[in-house]
């Protein structure tokens, strides 16, 4: 793959928070990438560690969480390169690069948008940052970023407050404030969990509307396979810290080789089903990652798990087919 088809690489991301109780270890040695024009899609359940991979490209990690090890590399459209891992949380040169470069939607607007500021001064205050210190240029900016996301009536929904606005209108608005200085990276942090499957449907196909027009890589962060199937075209699979599968959208679900992957594609509800017929659920939960053993993570709830093997050491991440990695202990001797 060429550096220039790249937005951003990860190698071998941990991010640790250090607590009374030990150390949890959120994301351990994460890797993957993300395309210009392309969507990764990450899923996994919560508290697998995908929002916190999400704060640490930013360098937005809340303490006591910390980067501890591993690159987060941003290439340029001059092909410079930057290893965001390396730059203080609160220098200079990160505040540059969030909002501009890399924006992020966030889950829910009405706890992300400040609520005593209106719509536009939201919207203008990156602009101003980043763009512009003309004002009118950038009132006139803001205006034609609403009129994009399809925001009707734009001039009066400058002069709202979020409070004021459907939840649609308001994710609409995060949209255009994320796009609003043409970032090469774009961060969606479940962004269409609160809303109906309608207005779901509609800020999907306006995020790929956008993506083909503005040229950008995005991270879209999710646990509806459902949604990864519409937007994404390469998916990587988080469970406790790690990526425990990566592969194109159609091989995932066409050919899923981890037994948490596969599990996850069997608990969807799918068209045919039987009336009252139960999904298959996954048992058990995603157990807090402080203090783990040295096995798979996924061992205690997979029913596929060999006694002596998956219970003594952890799997690495192996390519078992051409852009398809795996990190199972049932796949890494026919990679091998």
């Amino acid at each position: 793959m060429k550096a220039n088809n790249l937005v951003l690489e990860v190698k071998g991301l941990k991010t640790y928070f250090y607590l009374d109780e030990g150390v949890l270890k959120a994301v351990d040695g994460v890797s993957f990438s993300v395309e210009r024009k392309r969507t990764l899609g990450l899923i996994g359940e919560s508290g697998c560690g995908k929002s916190v991979a999400a704060q640490s490209i930013l360098r937005i990690v809340p303490p006591p969480g910390k980067t501890v090890e591993g690159e987060i590399v941003l290439y340029r459209n001059s092909e410079a390169v930057l290893d965001l891992a390396k730059l203080h949380p609160r220098g200079k040169e990160i505040r540059r690069i969030r909002g501009k470069e890399i924006t992020m939607i966030f889950q829910e607007p009405m706890t992300s948008l400040s609520p005593v500021h209106t719509i536009g001064n939201q919207i203008m205050e990156a602009i101003l940052l980043h763009v512009t210190k003309d004002k009118r240029y950038a009132k006139e900016l803001a205006i034609e970023m609403l009129s994009k996301v399809g925001i009707p009536n734009p001039h009066q929904i400058m002069n709202e407050y979020p409070h004021q606005l459907s939840g649609g209108i308001r994710q609409r608005a995060m949209i255009a404030m994320a796009l609003s200085c043409s970032p090469s990276l774009l961060i969606a942090d479940e962004p269409t969990t609160a809303l109906d499957a309608t207005i779901q449907a509609q800020i999907l196909e306006l995020m790929k509307k956008l993506q083909d027009q503005f040229g950008m890589g995005i991270m879209y962060i999710t646990h509806n396979l459902g949604v990864i199937a519409e937007i994404a075209q390469d998916v990587a699979v988080m469970y406790l810290g790690k990526v425990v599968e990566s592969a194109p959208v159609r091989e995932i679900f066409h050919n899923p080789l981890h037994p948490y992957t596969a599990r996850l594609l069997k608990s969807i509800p799918k068209v045919g089903r039987k009336a009252r017929t139960r999904l298959e659920a996954i048992e058990g939960t995603v157990p807090l990652p402080i203090g783990l053993p040295r096995q798979c993570n996924f061992c205690p709830r997979c029913p596929e798990a060999i006694e002596g093997v998956c219970d003594k050491d952890i799997p690495p991440l192996v390519e078992v087919a051409k852009k398809h990695f795996v990190r199972c202990f049932l796949h890494t001797q026919k990679a091998t």
